[in-house]
């Protein structure tokens, strides 16, 4: 079996230059909370003191590639909107599930996401 890393040696360096741009491209669109934030024109420092967390975390959250459903779903109910999902499976109807606010509720005794 060929590994990633010597599959890509194949491609021409103009090709490897697309594939990393592009790779870039879809981690940038990954970071699903600070685009959420954005849009909605609040700041980090506005963010932070609703959700009662210091600015350098909020920053910290938008950083990574990879944050849970009850966090996202958290910051999204405090920005005032909600997360519908829907999982496509091969031959079956697509599920949607909505209000996932109320399945993931904020419990102040709980962090969000550990740093």
């Amino acid at each position: 079996m060929i590994s990633y890393k010597e599959k890509r040696k194949q491609f021409s360096q103009e090709a490897q230059k697309r594939i990393t741009e592009r790779a870039q491209e879809i981690k940038n669109e990954l970071h699903i909370l600070k685009v959420v934030r954005e849009i909605t024109g609040m700041s980090q420092e506005a963010l932070a003191e609703r959700l009662e967390v210091d600015q350098s975390y909020i920053s910290r959250l938008e950083r990574r590639d990879n944050i849970t459903l009850a966090t996202l779903t958290n910051i999204v109910r405090t920005l005032g909107g909600s997360i519908e999902i829907t999982i496509q499976l091969p031959d079956q109807e697509a599920m949607k599930f909505s209000h996932l606010e109320a399945l993931f509720a904020y419990d102040t005794q709980n962090d969000y996401d550990s740093p």
